[in-house]
């Protein structure tokens, strides 16, 4: 079951989990949250790009990794998924090309895969409203975490844009 914002809130403010931090009450949307784009850019060879100087002009059919300026938090009883924001994608902005789902008690900065698919340039900038993140409960809490020594979580604690580890 997708959480609403009243679940949402709750969880934040009375169980005192923190989901996204930092939260912004005004960022709370009825069934998710939204997320900006953090202060890096890196190319799949590992080139960094920082926004804090200035922002990033998203070639058509380019393809490039971001991260949001949150971090995330997912419950043991519960899951999540990153969804781009239907105003990028009716611009042709792709924000999660395929790995949108976040496993429970992932925590870290959420890699975002960025692809243009039009035909014009698309500006990225700090702190822009780039995503959106759906919590889901769970039928019972996990047994195996995501993080847990036996899984080999690769990217548990991600800071920042996070390459592959595919093969590690």
């Amino acid at each position: 079951m997708i959480l609403s914002d009243r679940d949402l809130k709750r969880i934040i403010t009375e169980q005192k989990v923190y989901l996204v931090n930092p939260f912004n009450p005004d960022d709370l949307q009825p069934a998710s949250i939204d997320l900006h784009l953090g202060d890096e850019l890196k190319d799949i060879h590992g080139k960094i790009i920082d926004l804090t100087q200035d922002s990033y002009k998203l070639k058509p059919d380019e393809f490039i990794l971001g991260c949001t300026l949150e971090t995330i938090h997912v419950p043991y009883d519960l899951m999540a998924r990153v969804e781009g924001r239907s105003s990028l994608g009716r611009l042709g902005v792709m924000v999660h090309v395929t790995a949108g789902f976040i496993d429970p008690a992932f925590t870290g900065q959420v890699t975002l895969e960025l692809k243009n698919v039009s035909d014009k340039d698309f500006e990225l900038y700090h702190g822009m409203d780039i995503a959106q993140i759906v919590f889901e409960t769970l039928s019972s809490p996990v047994e195996r975490p995501y993080g847990s020594s036996e899984l080999g979580s690769k990217y548990q604690n991600s800071h920042g844009c996070v390459l592959s580890k595919y093969g590690e």
